[in-house]
């Protein structure tokens, strides 16, 4: 199937013209999605910067009310200092020069000194000092450079001062009794200023008691007025105004502690530069990866034809007795799927073929290789019962036991099914480990532990009996020794672990790894009889011809002494 050809295939042109309209739909909602979240970060970025100038801004007129509360403390806590001030409030300057120099009371010392440095201390946003003694006001007055003066000014000119900034007052008391007061007037807009408007493309409308001014960079003409028109609507919102959108991005702050709002505005473009670097990379990587979803959408569906083509061919090839395998590959789809039951029924059958044939064989040779082909079974049965009969005549009962077990041992190889249960084919081994405690008097014990839900499980007849006289062949000695095998069966993660060692022999480590290689179904086809004895690869090979890929086979040294063999069956499923 041809690239060319693609659309012309109706089902494939169908489903491709829908996904082409679903991607395009699609990506439109990303880029609307992905632009709206860059405009709402970009606010937020906006609107936590102006957040914490305005925490700024409070902290600062805090520190400022606090210095000043401090400062009345020291000065009513000192009598000099206290008394200085009371000749300073309600008299005129050339009056509180007199009181100082008849008191003796330096200038560096003095109260206005202290104001002074009250002023510095506060970064000079007290502006102004006013002092209501009389029925005039004492305006003790400061710029930026700590520069001061004094002079007397109308009530008027005292409430048009006061409306410049905040004002915090303290009542003076002489003798619990109210003499006047003391209004400090801190400058706002400077601290707004220093705060709000430290970079460049920003404005900030401060509005103090009803009274606006516009501070920062006039970013637009009437930008005022819009600023002032939008406050009210925009107090406790992140959204830009209607018009405005793209274009500014607002915040707004009010202090009920110090009675003034902040309308901060700011282009929108230092905000959204990174935001829009990201949704660049991000619409164009989407862009790359449409195009290539897209090549591979059509790559797919003329790679799904070749390989429905290649399962229907394996499928004629089946009919004539050629199992020949779909190669899957890469492909995990139900063309897949339909494929592995293929290829899984193919190994079924031929699995099928090897144990009605070969495992035939097999067990046919085995038992060629442990009984001669001349000797009459039934009679070996009736010579052996013979004996038997004599022993028992002759009270010798271990001598009989021995030869029943013999007796039976050889009728179970001879005429057992092929497939048996596995309590069957442990009975058997056990009927041989009998004979050799019988060989090995006090010499020998042998003990089998394998779990009761196991016995059920089918396998193929006697394997287990030549792994055990591979011990005795092999491991054995005759000595005085107290020699001892243990068979152990149990459920494992992945299936049945058999393990089968004894407290004898050692294999070295070079040995111990050509032997584990010839657990190997090519090796065990070989069969005949080597170093590893009577026949553990062909017991490996009778298992593998039944268990298939599922079993496995490892001989190693049984820590601290012995050799150890060990069968893992897996479930069905697991490779």
């Amino acid at each position: 199937m041809k690239v060319s050809n693609f659309l012309q295939l109706k089902i494939y042109r169908k489903t491709f013209l829908i996904y082409l309209f679903i991607v395009t739909v699609f990506y439109g909602l990303i880029v609307y999605n992905c632009y709206s979240n860059a405009l709402m970060a970009g606010q937020q970025a906006f609107t936590e910067q102006m957040n914490w100038a305005f925490t700024q801004v409070e902290d600062q007129l805090d520190d400022v009310t606090g210095s000043i509360d401090n400062f009345f403390t020291r000065l009513f806590g000192s009598p000099v200092q206290k008394e200085d001030f009371f000749n300073f409030f309600g008299a005129t300057p050339s009056e509180y020069t007199e009181a100082r120099l008849r008191n003796g009371i330096a200038l560096y010392e003095s109260y206005l000194k202290k104001c002074d440095n009250l002023v510095a201390d506060c970064n000079h946003l007290i502006r102004y000092i006013l002092y209501y003694s009389t029925e005039n006001i004492m305006c003790m007055e400061y710029n930026q450079s700590g520069y001061s003066r004094c002079r007397m000014i109308e009530p008027w000119e005292g409430e048009a001062l006061c409306g410049a900034g905040y004002v915090y007052a303290r009542d003076i008391y002489l003798d619990s009794v109210y003499v006047g007061k003391v209004s400090f007037v801190i400058d706002v807009s400077a601290a707004v200023e220093n705060a709000f408007c430290g970079d460049r493309e920003k404005a900030v409308w401060l509005e103090i008691q009803g009274e606006g001014r516009l501070l920062g960079e006039d970013l637009d003409a009437g930008m005022d007025a819009q600023m002032i028109a939008e406050a009210e609507r925009l107090r406790g919102r992140t959204l830009l105004p209607p018009g405005k959108a793209g274009k500014y991005f607002y915040a707004v702050n009010t202090s009920d502690h110090y009675s003034y709002m902040v309308v901060a505005a700011g282009r929108t473009g230092p905000y959204m530069l990174a935001q829009f670097r990201k949704l660049w990379v991000l619409l164009l990587g989407l862009l790359l990866a449409f195009v290539l979803i897209t090549i591979l959408y059509i790559r797919q569906f003329s790679a799904d034809g070749r390989f429905l083509q290649d399962i229907l061919r394996s499928m004629e090839s089946a009919r004539s007795g050629s199992f020949r395998r779909v190669a899957i590959g890469r492909h995990n789809d139900e063309y897949a799927a339909i494929a592995r039951q293929l290829n899984g029924l193919y190994q079924y059958l031929e699995t099928l073929i090897q144990q009605k044939y070969e495992l035939t064989i097999s067990q046919q040779r085995t038992q060629m290789q442990m009984l001669s082909s001349q000797l009459n079974p039934h009679f070996l049965y009736n010579t052996l019962e013979r004996i038997r009969l004599r022993a028992l005549r002759g009270q010798n009962v271990e001598i009989a036991e021995a030869t029943a077990n013999l007796g039976l041992l050889y009728r179970n190889i001879v005429k057992t099914e092929p497939v048996i249960t596995l309590e069957k084919e442990i009975g058997i081994t056990r009927q041989y480990l009998e004979l050799m405690s019988f060989l090995y008097d006090d010499q020998f014990f042998y003990h089998c532990d394998v779990e009761e839900e196991l016995m059920g499980v089918l396998t193929p007849k006697i394997w287990m009996q030549p792994i055990m006289e591979n011990f005795f062949k092999h491991n054995f000695r005759e000595d005085d020794r107290i020699k001892i095998i243990v068979l152990r069966g149990e459920r494992w993660e992945e299936g049945i672990r058999l393990t089968f060692f004894d407290n004898m022999g050692y294999i070295r480590e070079e040995q111990m790894e050509l032997l584990n290689e010839r657990f190997t179904p090519e090796e065990g086809r070989k069969g005949g009889e080597d170093v590893l004895g009577i026949g553990l690869q062909n017991v490996y090979y009778r298992l593998w011809l039944y268990y298939g890929d599922r079993v496995r086979m490892k001989i190693q040294n049984n820590d601290p002494t012995g050799v150890c063999i060990e069968v893992l069956l897996k479930q069905e499923g697991e490779s």
